[in-house]
């Protein structure tokens, strides 16, 4: 399973995606208002966690990997 999750592009591209698809259902059957508003902030909402999430797990692995070159030096 994890493989597949990971061949799909990762657990958070998958959340996003499924994200996407709701606000864009819940938008479809007229649920949300219909200027648009609250779809194109959650649309943002969405990219921004995505994009805070990658930056911060990339952050995280240059540090750790940082600490472990130093550990075998």
């Amino acid at each position: 399973m994890r493989n597949l999750i990971e061949q799909s592009g990762g657990r958070r591209f998958l959340l996003s995606v499924m994200a996407g698809v709701s606000a864009t259902a819940l938008q479809w059957f007229g649920k949300l208002d219909p200027s648009g508003t609250t779809y194109g902030l959650l649309m943002a909402a969405c990219v921004g966690a995505y994009i805070t999430g990658n930056t911060t797990q990339k952050v995280k692995q240059a540090t750790a990997d940082a600490q472990a070159s130093e550990a075998g030096a």
